[in-house]
Parts: structure tokens; C-alpha cells; sequence
């Protein structure tokens, strides 16, 4: 019974699996109502349908760079026989003939993102959301929303980069001067830091120190300790400097005198003289 459980599983993973990454029947019946609405808007705005031709539709669209628009559309831009075919030949909507013409002339089209953008144009995400209206810092709903989504046309987004261009010097200053303050805020709070470590870990006693005379008697010694500490300590004292003499003792003891060799043998007996005290007397 088990293992016809697991095996029934098994078949049935795969179609969980294909079913899981089927979108939902109503998003993609919204997704194509949305895409057909579209389209109307652009034939009656455009005059143009997927039955004009390339180059119809190129001029409607007032498109005057025929080979960056046919590179966006994904085809060949020197292939003139492309010219002269329709869009459903093509297999090109109308929707995506005015996205790639919109690419063509802003860099960008409806369908991009805000994060899209500002990453294009090299734009904190922040301050773009900031100049479109969203003042909200922390507000991330903007990031992955086209613009379509948002209702922001191309010309607004548009005058908001030249915006952004013209006051670059003046934000960048104050990005650098904030960024400044900051690091130097930093290192003063480390230093401070760094400064009180040393009151850490400090020994609240105070020490205790024992004053001894010349003659072995002690002249002082803290209150909290006792006569027999003392005398340990008096009597450690004692052997230390017993120890320092004994070893002065046999460094004078084993310590040789220099001489001088040349005078020493006038006063040693040297084989030498002899001989000629011998030779002499003959």
C-alpha cells in the first residue's frame, strides 16, 4: 500500500510542477484585455494595424533611424526585403512596434521599470522616485513598476533626467560633503572610544608597599597586613642581599689580575739564561 503511494506521488509530481508555473487563468485573460486595449488606442492614435507594412508603419510612427528601430524589433537592419512585409508576416503587434520605437528615441519605453531607468541613466533610485513624486524613502513599491503601471509618460520621465543633469554638480557636492562628515564623525567616536579602553580592567586597590631601612627595621607598612607577611618579606629581602654578596665574593675570588708577560720574565727563571750564564763562565 505504501509503495503504491509513492509511486502515484511520483507520476503526479510532474503535472504539480506544470501547473505551478501556469499563470492563473484570470491574471493572463487581464493581461490580454489590457494588450488589446492597448492596440486600440494606438490604431486610432497611430492609424496603423498589424496588416501595414514596415515601412508604412515607420513613417506613421515618424521613425527616422529605420535601422535602429528594425535592431529593437529584433531584425535585420541592412535586410531590405523586410521592408516591404507586413507586421503579422512579421509576426510584430503594433504594441511592440511602438515600444521598439519608443527605444529608439528615449532609450527606454512604458514598459520599463523605474530601477530600470535609473540604472540607465546612472540615477539614485531614491532621488529618481523623489523627482517623480514619491517622497517616501523607504517605499520600494515604485522599483519594479513600469511606467505604464504608474500612469508616468515618456516626457516627464524625460524632464525629470534633465533635471536631475542640471542639478548634478550641486547634489554630488552634497552627497560628498555628508559623506565626509560622516567618515570624520566616525574616527572621532572611535578615537574616544579607543581613548577610554584604558580605564578598563584597572585595579581599584591600591599597593601595598613595605619600607625597610638600611638596617633590616621596617619604617612603614600598609594597615590591612599582617606581621607575618612582613616578616616574609624582610626575611626575603635579607637572603636576596646575602644572595647579591656571596655572589660579588666569587666574582673577586676567581677574577685574575692582568700582567705583562715581558716584564714577569725578568723576575721568572728562564731556560734561557741559564744557557748563557754557562757559555759566559767558559
Amino acid at each position: 500500500m505504501m509503495r503504491n503511494t509513492i509511486l502515484t506521488l511520483i507520476l503526479l509530481m510532474p503535472l504539480m510542477i506544470f501547473a505551478q508555473g501556469q499563470p492563473a487563468p484570470g491574471t493572463q485573460a487581464e493581461a490580454d484585455s489590457l494588450l488589446l486595449a492597448r492596440e486600440q488606442e494606438i490604431q486610432s492614435e497611430y492609424g496603423f494595424r498589424d496588416s501595414n507594412t514596415l515601412t508604412d508603419v515607420a513613417k506613421k510612427l515618424e521613425i527616422e533611424d529605420l535601422r535602429s528601430w528594425k535592431m529593437a524589433l529584433g531584425l535585420e537592419p541592412d535586410n531590405k526585403v523586410l521592408d516591404n512585409m507586413t507586421l503579422r508576416k512579421l509576426a510584430i503587434t503594433p504594441y511592440r512596434a511602438l515600444l521598439a520605437q519608443q527605444t529608439v528615441m528615449y532609450a527606454y519605453n512604458e514598459m520599463s521599470t523605474i530601477s530600470e531607468i535609473a540604472f540607465k541613466f546612472s540615477i539614485p533610485v531614491k532621488k529618481f522616485k523623489a523627482l517623480l513624486g514619491n517622497h517616501d524613502p523607504l517605499d520600494t513599491s515604485w522599483d519594479n513598476t513600469s511606467l505604464q503601471a504608474l500612469g508616468i509618460s515618456l516626457d516627464t520621465v524625460q524632464a525629470v533626467k534633465q533635471e536631475f543633469e542640471g542639478d548634478i554638480l550641486s547634489y554630488g557636492g552634497s552627497v560628498l560633503i555628508v559623506g565626509v562628515l560622516v567618515v570624520f564623525l566616525a574616527l572621532i567616536l572611535t578615537s574616544i572610544v579607543i581613548s577610554q579602553l584604558v580605564h578598563l580592567n584597572r585595579k581599584s586597590s591600591k599597593e601595598s608597599i613595605i619600607k625597610v631601612s638600611s638596617s633590616g627595621q621596617v619604617k612603614s607598612a600598609p594597615k590591612n597586613i599582617s606581621s607575618n607577611v612582613i616578616v616574609a618579606a624582610v626575611t626575603a629581602l635579607h637572603m636576596h642581599q646575602m644572595d647579591i654578596e656571596e655572589r660579588r665574593r666569587m666574582v673577586l675570588t676567581f677574577r685574575r689580575t692582568p700582567t705583562n708577560q715581558w716584564r714577569a720574565s725578568a723576575v721568572l727563571s728562564m731556560p734561557n739564561r741559564e744557557m748563557t750564564s754557562v757559555r759566559r763562565s767558559q
